[in-house]
């Protein structure tokens, strides 16, 4: 009896094991795909495109060093790009031309700058933004069955503003949330233990992102 009895219940733990490992990979997953943005525009020749640039956001998030700005500057300059609707022009070039006229400055640069720049370079528009909250926190739920369920969650909320070179003005300015999960089990010690993953801040960003680029697209395109 006592050999049957630890048979089922390592056959049992086994099974937790599985599944827990299994459905983390899928909520992994389902989070990579909800967190995305696709375009259903038609891409414009190279030709009728407007130039845009993104410049690297400010981070208030103390975070990383900027690595969050950074990131949400690159998030946003690839859905522009896979809209199919703009001629990317390199952030990089443009700060280089930013840091010859305002030799001080920093990564937080307003609407003015960003215009004069913006002119120098031939581009249409410039974006600007800043990363103002990002946060990840842990949530551990006892299991009915030897072990724990935990949760983790990142949040991120990003601000965007479009400046139109030629006049100055700011004719976009928004701002979204995102929020990004991940689950995972751990049985008895052992298992798969949530920590902080770098893919799921690129995810709650990426979510936040997508709340407001419909709309930054669209008022680029309708602006004559």
């Amino acid at each position: 009896m006592n050999k049957h009895f630890l048979s089922k219940a390592t056959t049992g733990m086994a099974l937790v094991l599985m599944a827990g490992c299994y459905s983390s990979q899928i909520t992994k997953q389902e989070e990579a795909v909800q967190s995305g943005w696709t375009s259903s525009r038609q891409p414009l020749p190279m030709e009728q495109r407007k130039k845009i640039a993104v410049l690297e956001f400010d981070d208030q998030t103390d975070y990383g060093s900027g690595r969050i700005g950074r990131s949400a500057a690159s998030v946003l300059t690839t859905y522009l790009d896979r809209s199919g609707q703009f001629a990317l022009y390199e952030r990089e070039k443009l700060h280089r031309i930013i840091a010859e006229q305002q030799p001080a400055a920093t990564s937080a640069v307003n609407a003015e700058t960003a215009a004069i720049a913006g002119k120098k370079a031939g581009l249409d528009f410039v974006v600007i933004g800043t990363v103002s909250s990002f946060g990840y926190h842990t949530v551990r739920n006892q299991a009915l069955f030897f072990g724990s369920k935990v949760r983790q969650m990142a949040e991120a909320t990003v601000d965007v503003r479009l400046v139109e070179v030629a006049t100055g003005r700011i004719i976009v300015s928004e701002s979204g949330r995102g929020v990004a999960e991940d689950a995972s089990s751990k049985v008895l010690g052992f298992g798969a233990s949530s920590g902080y993953d770098e893919t799921m801040a690129a995810n709650a960003l990426r979510a936040a992102i997508s709340k407001f680029v419909d709309k930054l697209i669209d008022q680029s395109l309708d602006n004559k």
